[in-house]
Parts: structure tokens; C-alpha cells; sequence
């Protein structure tokens, strides 16, 4: 992965298993994109791809071909690991000439999760899109890889005044599934692209897995259970939390009843009642609430991204103060959409402007987040 990117091999497009990029930078990335046309009263139309078993199916005397014509070099050794081999391999150059096919849509990689969204405002644009389906039959055979025409699946996402341009999108002869919700990388977009079906998951599964402490661990000690609720739980509470951070009180509440439930679990006390009992043993145990904690991550992520720490470009997202005057650590958006509004640039670029230039010019991440706390 070192050469690959020293080389500038790999698409922009692919976050997959690379320095600087991740999971959450490339749903930012996807969801700001999205977000900003809906904005503007567009419509834009996402596909989801699936590839019918990517990495079983990869061939490999075309998979040499691939590294030798991205200046990898010498590839016998690459054979030889290669060679009756029966294990599973990431390979992100494999699919890094995917975003060529379909040059003036959009296209998000990760590893082999793809996404293709085209913002369609007549049928000039539809057409276009069914063209760069057409073309990714050809990628298929030129690769001899092949995506589930079943599996994939469309998702429209426009503001609720615009009238919708309907139209079929098929791939292989096999017509493809409109939907109103989409999951990509473990996070589910809708067409309205809020977060109620995300949240309302979360905490449901986070129970399930305290369930399954509480009935396992019921003997063991405040330490070992706390260790196993943030080692189990909690990061299933967090993951990804940047791009879909809720704002609604009802949806912050139900997450934060998870912790308060953990707590009663630490302690083996589910039977006390009295007011204040919860948020004392949370106390206690020195224990953020999950709200501060997604809040943090989101102001870490955006330290990140105006310190260039991650492959996101601030200067495409993010307008910074005057350089002469005392406000240019701030930074500022202009948004007259709701739902851009309270997404993650917007949102924490408010939150951002209430900290002091102290705080924001902080020297490292880590000291960043040191003041945060304090």
C-alpha cells in the first residue's frame, strides 16, 4: 500500500484499507456531495453495486497485468504469493480503473463496495447513466469480473418539492431495485437522507449485546463488566458517528439509554428506581455521555481535515476567516437547506466557532482533544 500511494496509483475515489482515509472520510465525503445538490432542488440517483464475490473471482493473470502496468515493478514475487494460493486478499488496485468508466458521474470506492450517484436533471442525464451502466458490462468482461444485477440496487434522493424523475435503470437485462433506503459502509441513507432507520438499529442491537453480558458475566467484577460494555457495546454506538450524528432529543435519548442500562449492568443494580440513581453511578464510573462523545469525534475529525490529516480537502468544504482579523481560526458554510444544515460540516463548523483560537490551533490531535475535555 506504501508504493501504491508514494506513486499516486490508486483512484482519489478509493478509501479502502488506506492511509488517511477510512470508513468515515469516505461517508463525509459521499453524504456532503449528496447533500449540497439535494440542496440546491436537484435530484441525484444513486447506485448501489455488488460484486458477485469479488475477491473469490479475481483472476489473477489479469490481476499481474494490472500491477505491472501501474509501475509496480517487479512482480515475481507477487506470483509466487499468488500461486495455489487459497486465501483471501484485499486488492485495491484491481478495481482502480472502475471510476474511468463512468468519468462524468460520481463514483465512491472501498475496496470492493462501490457507489455510483449522477445528479439527474433531464433525460439527457438519465440516458448518461444508463450509457455508464452499459460500459460496466465491458469492465466486467475486460476483467472477467462480474457484479449481481439482483443485488444492486437505486436509490433516489431529491428535496420533497422537486418532481421526481422516474425511469428504469437495468444492468445485464435485469432491471434494478429502486429503494428508499440504501446500506453503505454498516450506514443506512435514505431518499430523505435522515438517520430515524440508523438510530432506531443502534440501540436495538446494543441491548442485544448487554443482554448477552448480563446473562454471561453476571458474577464477575464492576471492572471486568465495565471492560466488556466498552470493548462490545459502546463502539457499536459510535461507529461511523460523524456522518450520522443525531440532533433530535428523542434519538439522543433512546442512545443514551443504552449507557444508563450499561451502568446498571456494572454495578449489578437493576432495581433501584430512585431519581438520580443512573447518572450518579455514571458519574462514578467517569463515563462521557455518548452525545459528548459523538460530538468530540466530530470536532476531532474536523481538526483533522483543516490540519490536512486526512485526504478530505478543506478548501473544497470550508471557507476560513480573514487571516487579518482576530476571527480567523473560524470557518464558515453557507446553508439554506435543513437537512445540509445539520449535517457533519455545517454542524460542527457552528460548533467549531464557539472554541476559542486556543483551543482550535492546538499543535497535535492529541492536544486538541485534550482541550476539549477540559
Amino acid at each position: 500500500m506504501q508504493h501504491l500511494d508514494e506513486h499516486n496509483i490508486l483512484s482519489d475515489n478509493q478509501h479502502g484499507f488506506r492511509k488517511r482515509r477510512s470508513c468515515e472520510t469516505q461517508l463525509l465525503t459521499t453524504i456532503q456531495e449528496i447533500a449540497s445538490n439535494t440542496a440546491k432542488g436537484k435530484q441525484v440517483d444513486v447506485i448501489l453495486l455488488d460484486f458477485a464475490k469479488a475477491f473469490d473471482k479475481v483472476p489473477h493473470a489479469r490481476l499481474m497485468h494490472t500491477w505491472t502496468t501501474t509501475v509496480l515493478g517487479e512482480k515475481r514475487w507477487v506470483q509466487s504469493f499468488l500461486r495455489n494460493r487459497k486465501q483471501q486478499v484485499v486488492l485495491d488496485a484491481f478495481f482502480n480503473d472502475l471510476p474511468d468508466v463512468i468519468k462524468s458521474s460520481s463514483s465512491k470506492l472501498f475496496a470492493d463496495d462501490s457507489a455510483v450517484f449522477k445528479v439527474i436533471k433531464n433525460d439527457d442525464d438519465v440516458q448518461l447513466l444508463k450509457e455508464y451502466l452499459a460500459a460496466l458490462e465491458q469492465w466486467e468482461e475486460k476483467w472477467q469480473m462480474s457484479f449481481n444485477p439482483t443485488k444492486c440496487t437505486i436509490i433516489r434522493i431529491a428535496p420533497r418539492c422537486r418532481k421526481i424523475i422516474d425511469t428504469k435503470y437495468s444492468h445485464h437485462c435485469h432491471t434494478l431495485e429502486v429503494v428508499d433506503a440504501i446500506k453503505y459502509l454498516g450506514v443506512t441513507i435514505t431518499e430523505s437522507l435522515t438517520w430515524e432507520n440508523k438510530i432506531v438499529n443502534i440501540p436495538s442491537k446494543a441491548n442485544r449485546t448487554l443482554g448477552f453480558l448480563r446473562r454471561n458475566l453476571r458474577e464477575c467484577t464492576p471492572p471486568v463488566k465495565e471492560a466488556s460494555y466498552m470493548a462490545m457495546v459502546r463502539p457499536s454506538l459510535e461507529n461511523a458517528a460523524t456522518g450520522w450524528d443525531p440532533h433530535q432529543q428523542n434519538n439522543i435519548k433512546a442512545i443514551e439509554q443504552v449507557q444508563r442500562r450499561a451502568a446498571h449492568f456494572v454495578f449489578n443494580d437493576c432495581s433501584t428506581k430512585t431519581p438520580g440513581c443512573v447518572s450518579n453511578m455514571i458519574k462514578d464510573l467517569n463515563w462521557e455521555s455518548i452525545e459528548q462523545r459523538r460530538k468530540h469525534s466530530r470536532l476531532s475529525m474536523m481538526y483533522k481535515i483543516r490540519n490536512n490529516l486526512v485526504d478530505i480537502n478543506a478548501d473544497r468544504y470550508l471557507q476560513s476567516g480573514d487571516a487579518r482579523t482576530r476571527g480567523q481560526h473560524r470557518l464558515f458554510q453557507r446553508i439554506t437547506d435543513q437537512v445540509l444544515a445539520n449535517s457533519f460540516f455545517p454542524r460542527t463548523v457552528r460548533e467549531w466557532n464557539l472554541f476559542p483560537a486556543s483551543t482550535v490551533s492546538a499543535t497535535t490531535i492529541d492536544a486538541f482533544r485534550l482541550l476539549l475535555v477540559t
